[in-house]
């Protein structure tokens, strides 16, 4: 059976508080944050608050598992291993 959340108003939520209702464990909240501060800083130039996207190499692509993904052989290459 379902719970609702309980709502505390006397501070805000934190990423811990957060991370525990939803069920997420120490060590990857941790790890989340972590990551968090390495992509999170401020420009010096401007004060602005800058988040850095990290681009998907284009090289060898996975699939959802972490297998390699299947790549069709060309016909010439079929007739070439017969």
């Amino acid at each position: 059976m379902q719970r609702p959340i309980r709502v505390d108003n006397s501070r805000p939520a934190s990423v811990w508080d957060t991370a525990r209702t939803l069920g997420v464990s120490k060590k990857r909240t941790e790890e989340i944050i972590r990551e968090a501060g390495h992509r999170i800083h401020r420009d010096a130039n401007t004060g602005e608050v800058v988040i850095e996207f990290m681009r998907k190499p284009a090289g060898k692509r996975n699939s959802r598992n972490g297998a390699k993904a299947h790549r069709k052989a060309s016909s010439s290459r079929k007739a070439a291993r017969r």
